[in-house]
């Protein structure tokens, strides 16, 4: 288990209203927080649910008036299922580097209104055991949220479906530390 705090950064996407001018829409740098817990099955690959929380601010620019307003405030829920693998350097076996997978969903809220999209991450980062049950972990990923997905073609036949899927994605980055809690 490892509660963590640090960083996230970027997310940028356009949006276009109904007969308005393109409306770049950007989330502000934030502080985030969070926790991760799972499981072994292996010594060196674990299986985890991750809960991220990030409070940022949402600014638009159009192409009319390319001075940004701030919208308010938009708070991030992101819930992932990560996939680590971890790497023993044999100088150092208390430092193991790891790479790691995750699918999931991030919840978008400002004020009464919101939406959950799909997003996945890609990242690295290092663990250092202090012993058997104590650690510390610092990481960094690649977290894309998937904004304005859409079907743009769909068949079915021979017994099976095929859907095609298309949309845009708001690239977001995160840096975290926190300490690991082996039982």
């Amino acid at each position: 288990m490892t509660p963590f705090i640090g960083g996230r950064f970027g997310g940028t996407f356009e949006i276009q209203p109904e007969g308005a001018a393109e409306v770049r829409a950007s989330l502000k740098d934030a502080a985030s927080y969070g926790v991760a817990a799972g499981v072994r099955f292996d010594d060196l690959s674990m299986i985890e649910f991750s809960w991220t929380r990030s409070k940022s601010g949402l600014r638009v620019e159009t192409a009319i008036n390319p001075l940004s307003t701030s919208l308010g405030n938009v708070t991030l829920n992101q819930f992932h299922g990560d996939f680590t693998r971890e790497f023993v350097l044999e100088e150092v076996k208390q430092l193991r580097p790891f790479l790691m997978a995750s699918v999931g969903a991030t919840h978008m809220a400002a004020n009464n209104d919101g939406f959950t999209r799909f997003s996945f991450g890609l990242g690295t980062g290092l663990k250092l055991f202090l012993n058997s049950r104590l650690g510390v972990r610092v990481q960094a990923q690649w977290v894309p949220i998937w904004v304005d997905p859409e079907v743009t073609a769909f068949a079915c036949g021979g017994g099976g479906c095929i859907t095609v899927l298309s949309g845009k994605l708001t690239q977001q980055f995160e840096v975290n530390v926190g300490p690991v809690f082996r039982f």
